[in-house]
């Protein structure tokens, strides 16, 4: 049985957000650029069959520039091939000498969840004195997506304060707005914002704050 991708719903306009952060950099004597990274420089072209124009000799690719990195027409070409025969990506050269690269949705399902994977709240140089705290009640029938959206709490550096509470002192709204709506729980879930939490000194020395 194939393994099945847990997003119930996707909002590929949503999703993008993740794409405009920097590209990942490789080790500095790396040849070639990671699937990883070409996923997401494709993917941040926009929505699915979005195209990304590389420029070069039609068959061949271009070097790809990812940041300050540079890398081979060989090694860029290499890694797109592999993307083509996983059926991530789709390669079509013109008569001019471009060559566009399409991203297909489980390209981008690919290239979401490498995000997911890295995605961090990010974290304020002062706090405000206020707690955000997510609350939800997602039931058994959806205990997959429950699970995973759990995860990714955990994994954004919030707190478990209960099974299906968790806390921080970092503005993250957007985040759990993307998530919910990614994993299509909207109406399971709910943002708060707390100015006064009850002995919540144990909480402010796991967050180093004052």
């Amino acid at each position: 049985m194939k393994r099945k991708i847990p997003y119930v719903h996707i909002d590929w306009d949503k999703a993008r957000i993740l794409f405009d952060r920097p590209v990942p950099l490789s080790a500095p004597d790396r040849k070639y650029p990671s699937a990883k990274q070409i996923l997401h420089v494709v993917a941040a072209a926009g929505a699915v069959g979005a195209l990304f124009i590389f420029p070069g000799a039609a068959p061949a690719l271009g070097a790809l520039v990812l940041g300050k990195q540079t890398f081979s027409r060989w090694g860029t070409r290499r890694v797109i091939d592999q993307l083509v025969r996983q059926k991530y990506l789709s390669v079509k050269s013109y008569k001019d000498g471009k060559v566009t690269v399409t991203i297909t949705k489980r390209g981008m399902v690919r290239a979401l969840t490498y995000s997911l994977d890295t995605m961090q709240i990010h974290l304020s140089k002062r706090w405000d004195h206020k707690w955000r705290v997510v609350i939800f009640d997602i039931p058994e029938t959806d205990k997959k997506i429950r699970d995973l959206f759990r995860l990714r709490l955990g994994q954004l550096g919030m707190y478990q304060l209960q099974e299906s509470v968790f806390i921080s002192p970092h503005p993250c709204f957007d985040e759990i707005e993307f998530l919910r709506e990614l994993y299509g729980v909207s109406f399971s879930v709910q943002y708060l914002l707390v100015e006064k939490l009850e002995d919540d000194g144990y909480l402010r020395k796991r967050f180093e704050i004052d």
